[in-house]
This record gives C-alpha cells, sequence and structure tokens, in this order.
C-alpha cells in the first residue's frame, strides 16, 4: 500500500470511528459497505483537502470518485500530480 493509499485508509478509519465500529475491510471494499454515508463523504473530503492541500472540484465529488478506498486514493494521486494544472485548485490561505 502506498502512502497516498495508506492516509487515505487511515481517514476513512478515523470517520468510522466516529460512528459506528469497522468492519475489517481491503481497499476495493465499497465505502458505502463500510457504513461511510452522505456526511462521512463530505467530512471525508474536508479531510482529504487539509490533509494533501488540494481541492476536490465539483465534477469530481462523484458515487465513482468516492466508491473506494482504491477509487479516492486514485483521484487524490491525480489531484496532487496535477500541481497546478486545471485539476486542482489551491485551498484559500494555503499559499499564506
Amino acid at each position: 500500500m502506498n502512502d497516498v493509499t495508506q492516509t487515505v485508509e487511515e481517514l476513512v478509519i478515523r470517520r468510522l470511528k466516529a460512528g459506528d465500529a469497522e468492519e475489517p475491510a481491503d481497499l476495493d471494499t465499497p465505502l458505502t459497505d463500510r457504513g461511510v454515508d452522505s456526511l462521512a463523504i463530505a467530512a471525508l473530503i474536508v479531510d482529504i483537502e487539509r490533509t494533501f492541500g488540494v481541492r476536490f472540484r465539483s465534477d469530481l465529488i462523484t458515487h465513482d470518485t468516492f466508491a473506494s478506498v482504491r477509487t479516492v486514493a486514485a483521484a487524490v494521486r491525480d489531484l496532487t500530480e496535477a500541481g497546478t494544472d486545471s485539476a486542482v485548485t489551491p485551498r484559500p490561505g494555503d499559499d499564506a
């Protein structure tokens, strides 16, 4: 497991611990099967944006992007590798 995937997994687990206990899952287990609901996804997006210094465009906030830890980690890698490309928008105040 690479660093991005591991960090995303840790963020998902942290969100789940705030709610129900999590059962063991692999990277491809649907987040909905792990008990992640729309509110947890919203909180996860904030966690990811803060942790990685990226910002999800609204067109990236889809069921496909947030299907599993693996799909979320892939999106985060794309955002972090994009740097200043149009795929990522810097968070306000990040350059301060």
